[in-house]
């Protein structure tokens, strides 16, 4: 959890803080401390080695990054991802330059593609930073976003999907759902369909704590809005990213930045300070 605190401290103890000064705001994250000036707006980074104005980045690297983590920079897709594309494959997967691309023709049910890799036992976070773009007649409806699997080598696997869906039905928006399906396309649990928003680009994050999930969107990656929380339906054995084309008589297209993986219930924002 992030938090706003006043500090008050010696002129000897502000030097330990990296420079504070008596009266300064302090940004407390998970991993850093960041002091904010009041006067000439200077930003000390505390510790050893201070840095002068740091800027907090939601799409960088944590210090120690995983080795689930993505920034799809390579020209192909890493190794640690398997394709999913059940029943008649219909999605072509690709990295260009410094992102994940989807392209997902038209479907007669509302079918989940996209990609998957093996998900670590206990407490996990993990998000992306995922975009749509598509195009068609009105009315349609395509989405992307992250996904849990039962099985994903499977055909009859349970999935549990968060994405951003973006609609054309006379006037264009988005919103988000979180379903669960008993496999790439049957529909077998609404969970959450509320949530209506003007961000194309979007992160959204899927955090596990026990045996319960938690459910977030964001639009900068460091301010998480809550959705919904349920008891996993199954135990979760793949995690991955998905396109989603719900019979919408055009192809959606995914963008995806990065992916993340964090061995732990992270409520804070992702990222770090560069």
């Amino acid at each position: 959890m992030t938090e706003l605190r006043i500090i008050r401290c010696t002129n000897a103890e502000r030097i330990v803080y990296g420079g504070l000064e008596p009266g300064r705001m302090a940004l407390e994250t998970d991993t850093d401390i960041v002091y904010i000036g009041t006067a000439g707006g200077d930003v000390t980074l505390g510790g050893a080695g201070a840095v002068s104005d740091p800027k907090w980045n939601s799409d960088a690297l944590p210090a120690i990054p995983s080795a689930q983590d993505d920034h799809f920079e390579a020209g192909s897709l890493d190794v640690k991802w398997t394709e999913w594309d059940l029943g008649v494959a219909n999605l072509t997967v690709s990295v260009e330059d410094t992102f994940l691309k989807f392209v997902h023709p038209t479907e007669a049910a509302d079918a989940q593609r996209g990609v998957y890799q093996t998900l670590p036992a206990g407490d996990f976070t993990i998000a992306a930073k995922v975009a749509p773009n598509a195009s068609g007649a009105a009315p349609s409806e395509t989405g992307h976003g992250l996904c849990l699997f039962e099985d994903a080598t499977s055909a009859t696997g349970d999935i549990v999907v968060l994405k951003n869906q973006f609609r054309q039905s006379g006037w264009n928006f988005t919103h988000i759902y979180i379903q669960k399906y008993s496999d790439f396309d049957s529909l077998s649990i609404p969970y959450f369909n509320d949530e209506v928003h003007q961000d194309t680009t979007c992160y959204l994050r899927i955090r596990r704590s026990g045996t319960t999930l938690y459910f977030e969107h964001s639009s900068d990656g460091v301010s998480w809005y809550m959705l919904y929380s349920v008891l996993q339906p199954f135990v979760p054995a793949q995690m991955g990213i998905i396109s989603a084309n719900a019979n919408s008589g055009l192809t959606a297209t995914t963008y995806v930045d990065i992916f993340r993986y964090i061995a732990s219930n992270q409520i804070g924002p992702i990222g770090r300070f560069l």
